[in-house]
């Protein structure tokens, strides 16, 4: 089932990946670049090149990878139109994908699959995210209200922003990834333990059967997410503009700080946001050579979107302060268990605990490690939101 709907995503993604051409200079183009290496031609340090042009993806240098590697930046603005359509009908399968994942989520929950249900949750989360960035991407081709680079610099800032959340799933993934294997480690060491017992008549052929469908389910789901994994690896760093087939290190999302998090204020952040919403722009500028009656109700409409826009920035702040409180009580879990790995360790040492007793608790740590992972990527996704309202890349409906 994941299967179909990773596909759906990397059909997408596959839309904006690079193919043959690049945003960077190899060449003077004048007489006063002569002599200039690649990186001074680009405005980069040679050591800043140089780790660019390395096979890690860094979450700093995502907007500079999308802007040099990424084909369809670097293409003129015509190309971006020619695939308007194909967004549209790329959008539509989207939804359908993230409609049918909120489905397994709930599936999922009901069946008390925990970990499946918090996969399902990350990858409708980086659906949706794909979804508003697409939409936008394509709105924004669609108008052309502007001149031909903003347009440009706009498209570039969407697909960074949807790369971010796609590196933000891949990372979720990852931390999901260590539980599964985990499990199937669990489950192998009850399958032998349950089979020794059986031989000396402690155990049941019902015992033995339901081991193996434990460990068979963990096998399968680990198997699953890997493939998962794979091609959101491989769509990710298409978009940063390596091939497919690269061997690409990514690194890690970095933490957000306090400082961060407190230097956002919605009731000055709110100005920024309709400064640089281009549909607000064009409503406002669309006001010439028109009748009293029609400019008034288009500066009405124009205010209403204002006040719909500032609900929206408050309602994302109040979210990242939800966010903020659920990680710190995240961090409080995870430290409690780091302190009952230490007693755990013990116990295994010293004979108290079968090793599949001491593999089960392993693993309850490592779900706890797995929430924190997933609040702090939470929460910078949903920071990552409210930055990409104030640069205008917010929906006002």
């Amino acid at each position: 089932m994941i299967k179909k709907r990773i596909t759906a995503l990397a059909l997408i993604l596959s839309m904006i990946q690079p193919v043959n051409i690049f945003a960077y200079s190899t060449n003077p183009a004048n007489p006063s670049e002569q002599g200039k290496t690649v990186a001074e031609l680009n405005g980069y340090s040679e050591e800043a090149w140089s780790k660019l042009m390395d096979n890690t993806l860094e979450y700093a240098e995502i907007d500079d990878l999308v802007k040099n590697f990424n084909v369809n930046i670097s293409s003129s603005w015509d190309k971006f139109n020619e695939n308007v359509n194909s967004l549209n009908t790329a959008i539509d399968t989207l939804k359908a994908s993230r409609r049918d994942m909120e489905s397994s989520e709930t599936a999922a929950i009901n069946d008390g699959e925990i970990e499946n249900a918090m996969l399902y949750k990350a990858q409708a989360k980086g659906l949706g995210l794909s979804i508003q960035a697409m939409s936008i991407s394509r709105d924004k081709l669609s108008r052309q209200v502007s001149s031909t680079n903003a347009p440009i610099r706009n498209a570039q800032s969407q697909v960074t922003a949807g790369v971010r959340a796609l590196m933000i799933g891949y990372k979720n993934i990852e931390a999901q990834e260590q539980i599964l294997d985990l499990m199937v480690k669990m489950y192998e060491e009850i399958l032998s333990a349950t089979t020794q017992s059986k031989n000396l008549g402690l155990s049941t052929s019902t015992d033995i059967t339901k081991a193996m469908s434990e460990l068979t389910n963990a096998r399968a789901n680990l198997i699953s997410l890997r493939a998962n994994k794979d091609k959101i690896y491989r769509s990710l760093i298409s978009m940063c503009g390596w091939n497919p087939d690269t061997t690409v290190n990514i690194g890690s999302i970095p933490e957000l700080s306090d400082v961060e998090i407190n230097a956002l204020n919605p009731a000055v952040d709110i100005n920024t946001a309709i400064g640089n919403n281009a549909a607000l722009i064009e409503k406002r500028h669309n006001t010439s050579s028109k009748s009293t009656t029609f400019v008034d109700a288009k500066l009405y409409q124009s205010g209403k979107d204002e006040d719909m826009l500032r609900a929206n920035i408050n309602q994302i702040y109040e979210k990242i302060l939800a966010d903020k409180k659920a990680m710190d009580a995240a961090v409080v879990g995870n430290q409690a268990a780091g302190a009952n790995e230490n007693a755990l360790d013990i116990q295994k040492k010293h004979g108290m605990i079968t090793n599949a007793q001491y593999l089960g608790g392993k693993l309850g740590i490592l779900q706890k490690r797995a929430e924190l992972e997933s609040a702090k990527l939470e929460l910078r996704t949903d920071y990552n939101t409210y930055i990409q309202a104030l640069e205008g890349n917010v929906s006002i409906e």
